[in-house]
């Protein structure tokens, strides 16, 4: 009888653990073209992902962008170490006084909302998809005193994001 030979076994595992990088490797660059090419005809997946990494400023027409994605969408990663509901991005600065127009575009299949009390703002921002997401456009005049005043969803959704700012609620900057 002649030994095993001990050459193959080890051939068989090098081309395995490379055919499973490659297929990891595919798998992500697959991701990223996905992210990249999600667009809705108004907005892209990645542009939303490049508003929520920093706050905006509303130009002097006072137009504001914002975009809600849910957890299976990876919106953002809370602290908890788990991805949660968001509006990207969820805080952002106008003008004192200013006619603020804000369009939402929701690519989370629930509906949220816009609330702040002090600004009497409460806006429904209806369902949407990942595919197709819902744009939902209103209006309000920014306090005539600079300050920062809150916002929140007041429709249940994520109840981890509805209690962290940076999520399902925020800032408005007045200045």
């Amino acid at each position: 009888m002649s030994a095993p030979n001990n050459n193959n076994q080890g051939l068989g595992f090098t081309q395995l653990a490379a055919g499973i990088a490659v297929l990891m490797s595919m798998a992500a660059l697959l991701g990223v073209a996905f992210k990249l090419d999600n667009s809705s005809g108004e907005q892209s997946a990645n542009a939303a992902t490049q508003s929520a990494e920093s706050s905006v400023s509303a130009a002097s027409g006072e137009d504001v962008k914002l975009v809600v994605k849910s957890d299976e969408e990876h919106a953002k990663k809370g602290s908890d170490g788990a991805w949660h509901d968001a509006y990207l991005p969820a805080d952002f600065s106008v003008k004192a006084g200013a006619t603020v127009q804000v369009t939402v575009y929701n690519y989370d299949d629930m509906p949220h909302s816009f609330t702040s009390p002090e600004m009497g703002v409460n806006e429904e921002v209806a369902a949407g998809s990942e595919s197709k997401p819902s744009k939902t456009t209103f209006t309000f005049t920014a306090p005539a005193e600079a300050g920062s005043y809150e916002w929140f969803c007041d429709l249940p959704c994520d109840p981890w994001s509805m209690s962290h700012f940076g999520f399902m609620k925020g800032h408005v900057r007045v200045a």
